[in-house]
C-alpha cells in the first residue's frame, strides 16, 4: 500500500507536468493565432493591434464561454483553488476530471483571449483533479485521496511559474493548512517531477528575471514596512472587491446569467482600446514595472482598473484563476509607491524593487500564507539579496489584511457557499480518519439467532452497545438496538420462533473506513445511536466507531 501511493505520488506529478505544457501551448497557440504581429511578447502584440481587434477577440472570448455555460446547463465561475480546497478538506478528495478538463481548457482559451484572470487556475485544476481521479480509480483511504489531490494541485502551480519549493509550500499552507512532516514528503516529490518536466519542455529559467536590487539601508527596510500596511489593507480591499462583485452578479435572473461572460468581456475589450495591459493575465504589464519602465500615471490607474475587470470577469463566470491577478495588482501599486518615495525621498533603492515587495504583500494578504507567499516569489525573481525586506513586507501585510478582512481570498469563497473550514489541522491530516477509531465487533449473530439468544446477549452488552446480524460471509444484514424492542416485542405466544432476523434494523445508518471524522460525524447527527457499523464496500462488517471516540478526537 506504501509503496503503491508513492508510486500514484509520481504518477500525479508526472501527469501535472505534462498538462502544464499541454495547457501553456494551447495559450501560445491561441494568443499567436488572435494577437499575430512582428514583435514579441503578448502584451506587445495586443499594443500593435488596431482598436477594433483589442475590442472583438475579447467579445469573441466571451462569447465562447457564454455559449459553453448554455451548452453545460450552469456557469463556469469561481477560481478552481477554492473548490480544490473544498475538495480537500469537506469532500474526501472528490473532483470531478471531465468537467476539471473541460473548465480548464475554456479556461487557457479565454485567457488568451483576453480574460483579465490567470493561466494557473486550470493547471490546478488538471493536477486535482487527475489526482482526485487516480484515488478514486484505486478506492484509496480519504486520507490519501486528499493528499494526493493536495499533490496534483501544488505540481500544477509549480510547474506554472518553475517553483518547486513555493508550489510545496504553497500545497501545505494554503491548501492543507498544516506543515506537517508526513505531508512534506508526498508534495514535495509531486512538484519536483511536475516542475523536471516543464523544464525539460517549456523553459528552466526564473519567471521574471529582473535587475539585482539590495534594500537594506534602514530607510529602506522602513519604507517596505509601510508598504507592507498600506498593501495589507489593499489586500482586504481586494478580496472585498472580488466577493462584492461575485455576490452582486449572483443575484443576475438565471435567464441572463449565461450572457453574463459576454456582457463582461465586452466591457473589457472596450476599456482595452484605451488600456490594452488590462488583457490577459498581465505577466508583461508586471514585467514592466519590475524592471522599472511604467509611467506613474499607469502605475496609479491600473490595478483598480485590473481589480474592477477581474472581479466583474470572475463574477460573470469566466473561469480562471486569481493568483496571477493579484501579483499584477501588488506589483503595480508596490512600483506606485516605490516611484512616490523616490520623488519625496531621494536617493533610494529604483521603484522596481517595491513593485517586487508590493507581489509577496498582495499575494500573503489575500491568501494569509505568508511562509509561501515569499517563497514563491523568491523563486519566481531569483532574487535572494531581497528575502529579508520580502519576509517583513509579507508578514505585515498578511496580519494588516488579516485584520480588515478575516477570510482569504479563497476561505471567502466557500464562506459564500456555507462550507465552514475548521479552524485548526483537522485529524485525517494525521490519521486515516474512520479506520484510526474503528473498534472490533466480538459478538456477532446469524439471522437465525433464537430470541430468547437475542435478548440475554443483548443484556450483557456494556450501555450504548449494540448487537449486529451478519450472514455466513460476514456482510452485515441489520443491527439490533435493545431501545427498539421496547414496546415492539411479538406475541407472547410467538415468542419461540422469532429470530434474529425478525426484530433487526436494516434500515439504519453504516459507515465506510474512508470517511472522515467530520463525514462521521455528520452521520452520527443523523442517529440517537452511540455506536455505528463500520463496513466495506460489499457490506462486510469491520468494527464499530463510537460517538464518543470521534467527539474527543475529532477536530470540526
Amino acid at each position: 500500500m506504501e509503496k503503491r501511493f508513492w508510486v500514484l505520488v509520481v504518477a500525479v506529478g508526472l501527469i501535472s507536468g505534462v498538462g502544464a505544457v499541454v495547457l501553456l501551448r494551447v495559450l501560445r497557440i491561441t494568443q499567436h493565432l488572435f494577437w499575430r504581429s512582428e514583435v514579441e511578447g503578448f502584451l506587445a502584440g495586443v499594443v500593435a493591434s488596431p482598436p477594433w481587434r483589442r475590442f472583438l477577440v475579447p467579445v469573441l472570448g466571451g462569447g465562447l464561454v457564454s455559449l459553453m455555460t448554455l451548452l453545460v446547463g450552469r456557469p463556469l465561475r469561481g477560481h478552481g483553488t477554492a473548490g480544490i480546497i473544498e475538495s480537500i478538506w469537506v469532500k474526501a478528495g472528490e473532483l470531478p476530471l471531465p468537467r476539471a478538463l473541460f473548465r480548464g481548457f475554456i479556461s487557457i482559451v479565454a485567457v488568451a483571449l483576453g480574460a483579465p484572470l490567470g493561466r494557473e487556475g486550470a493547471l490546478l485544476q488538471t493536477g486535482a483533479a487527475s489526482g482526485s481521479a487516480l484515488a478514486r480509480r484505486l478506492r484509496l483511504p480519504s486520507g490519501q485521496a486528499r493528499l494526493l489531490v493536495a499533490c496534483g494541485a501544488a505540481a500544477g502551480i509549480a510547474s506554472a511559474y518553475n517553483v518547486p519549493i513555493g508550489g510545496a509550500l504553497f500545497g501545505l499552507e494554503v491548501l492543507l493548512g498544516s506543515f506537517a512532516l508526513e505531508l512534506f514528503g508526498p508534495i514535495v516529490v509531486s512538484c519536483v517531477v511536475a516542475t523536471l518536466v516543464s523544464r525539460a519542455l517549456v523553459a528552466d529559467h526564473p519567471s521574471y528575471v529582473i535587475p539585482h536590487y539590495v534594500l537594506t539601508h534602514p530607510r529602506e527596510l522602513l519604507l517596505a514596512l509601510l508598504l507592507g500596511v498600506l498593501v495589507g489593507a489593499a489586500s482586504a480591499l481586494y478580496v472585498r472587491v472580488i466577493n462584492l462583485l461575485s455576490d452582486t452578479l449572483d443575484k443576475v435572473p438565471r435567464r441572463f446569467q449565461a450572457l453574463q461572460p459576454l456582457v463582461a468581456m465586452s466591457l473589457v475589450g472596450l476599456a482595452a482600446i484605451w488600456l490594452p495591459e488590462l488583457l490577459g493575465n498581465g505577466y508583461d504589464a508586471v514585467n514592466a514595472a519590475l524592471l522599472g519602465r511604467m509611467s506613474l500615471l499607469l502605475l496609479a490607474l491600473l490595478p483598480l482598473a485590473r481589480l474592477l475587470a477581474t472581479s466583474m470577469c470572475a463574477g460573470a463566470g469566466v473561469p480562471g484563476g486569481l493568483f496571477t491577478p493579484s501579483l499584477f495588482y501588488g506589483a503595480l501599486l508596490g512600483g506606485a509607491f516605490g516611484q512616490v518615495a523616490g520623488m519625496l525621498w531621494p536617493g533610494g533603492a529604483p521603484s522596481g524593487a517595491y513593485a517586487l515587495l508590493g507581489m509577496v504583500a498582495v499575494l500573503a494578504g489575500t491568501t494569509h500564507a505568508s511562509v509561501s507567499a515569499v517563497l514563491l516569489i523568491f523563486e519566481m525573481t531569483a532574487d535572494y539579496d531581497l528575502m529579508l525586506p520580502l519576509m517583513l513586507c509579507a508578514v505585515i501585510s498578511a496580519a494588516v489584511s488579516r485584520r480588515l478582512e478575516p477570510e482569504s481570498l479563497y476561505t471567502s469563497v466557500l464562506n459564500r457557499r456555507n462550507v465552514r473550514m475548521p479552524a485548526s489541522v483537522p485529524h485525517w491530516l494525521r490519521e486515516e480518519g474512520t479506520r484510526a477509531l474503528l473498534k472490533p465487533v466480538h459478538q456477532r449473530l446469524p439471522p437465525s439467532a433464537p430470541f430468547q439468544e437475542v435478548v440475554v446477549l443483548l443484556l450483557e452488552q456494556p450501555p450504548g452497545t449494540d448487537l449486529y446480524v451478519t450472514d455466513e460471509h460476514g456482510r452485515l444484514l441489520g443491527t439490533i438496538v435493545l431501545d427498539d424492542l421496547k414496546g415492539h416485542l411479538p406475541d407472547h405466544s410467538l415468542l419461540e420462533a422469532t429470530v434474529a432476523a425478525d426484530v433487526m434494523d436494516s434500515s439504519l445508518p453504516v459507515i465506510t473506513p474512508e470517511l472522515s471524522l467530520a463525514e462521521v460525524a455528520r452521520s452520527f447527527g443523523k442517529t440517537a445511536l452511540e455506536c455505528l457499523p463500520v463496513v466495506d464496500h460489499e457490506r462486510r462488517l469491520l468494527g464499530t466507531v463510537s460517538k464518543s471516540d470521534v467527539l474527543q478526537r475529532g477536530q470540526f
